[in-house]
């Protein structure tokens, strides 16, 4: 007898009650969690005592009687199934942390003279005056991506496209990003493309034209240096716009 205890040296991990093999099994898999996490591996034959002795220290806390071998030899023959638990968990994890993200640009191109590069856009899906733009390529940089873009829709090669900011919703599982810009440097012979006309009309005149969705705030964003962010939102089956 020891602190009012009877140590049975060979008790065995099957003697265990039903409800302390559930704690324990979660203690295993808590513990090679945490060393996962840690070390961004799995305790291998030299580690894995490490684990152990975290469990065990677990199982004295709570009261439970049984020999450190006993722990030991049912951690081994269940660490494959705690290992595959444990990276399927992870892998949820990390599942829910990530997203589809479409990626795009828009460029205000101004002349100097008050005047800026406007595009009547005709597309199904998005229509109305709007500055030129388009999508990202996979491994193309944003800088790039803007510059290319805008050559292909207006001919004019633009020059140290400043960043104002970016556009952004949520739609069909999709997260999708504007990344606008504005500059005053650019060559080349003005011409359109199957996206739509491109011409130089006033600053004060592109306001009045029928603009494309969201057009509104991103010329707030172009104009302003506080605000470099728009999260446009669905508000009564229409998308609304909040500024940041």
């Amino acid at each position: 007898m020891i602190d009012g205890k009877l140590l049975q040296t060979d008790k065995k991990y099957s003697h265990l009650k039903l409800k302390q093999k559930e704690k324990i099994a979660e203690w295993m898999y808590l513990e090679t969690k945490a060393y996962y996490e840690k070390n961004y591996t799995f305790p291998g034959d030299k580690h894995i005592e490490e684990v152990i002795f975290k469990v065990y220290d677990r199982i004295v806390e709570a009261d439970i009687w049984i020999p450190y071998g006993e722990v030991a030899k049912h951690y081994k023959k269940k660490r494959s199934d705690i290992n595959k638990r444990v990276r399927r968990d992870l892998n949820q994890y990390e599942e829910k942390k990530t997203e589809t993200v479409c990626f795009m640009n828009m460029c205000m191109v101004q002349d100097g003279q008050g005047n800026v590069l406007a595009l009547d856009k005709v597309n199904d899906s998005y229509t109305g005056t709007t500055f030129p733009g388009g999508h990202v390529e996979q491994g193309e940089s944003f800088t790039d991506a803007v510059i290319r873009e805008i050559f292909e829709e207006t001919g004019l090669t633009i020059e140290n496209p400043i960043f104002c900011g970016i556009y952004h919703w949520d739609k069909s599982n999709t997260h999708h990003v504007i990344f606008l810009y504005k500059t005053n440097r650019y060559s080349g012979t003005l011409h359109s493309s199957e996206e739509g006309s491109v011409y130089w009309i006033p600053i004060e005149a592109f306001k009045e034209k029928e603009l494309a969705t969201g057009m509104d705030y991103v010329l707030q964003m172009m104009e302003s240096e506080q605000i470099n962010e728009c999260y446009m939102h669905l508000k009564d089956e229409k998308y609304m716009g909040t500024l940041y």
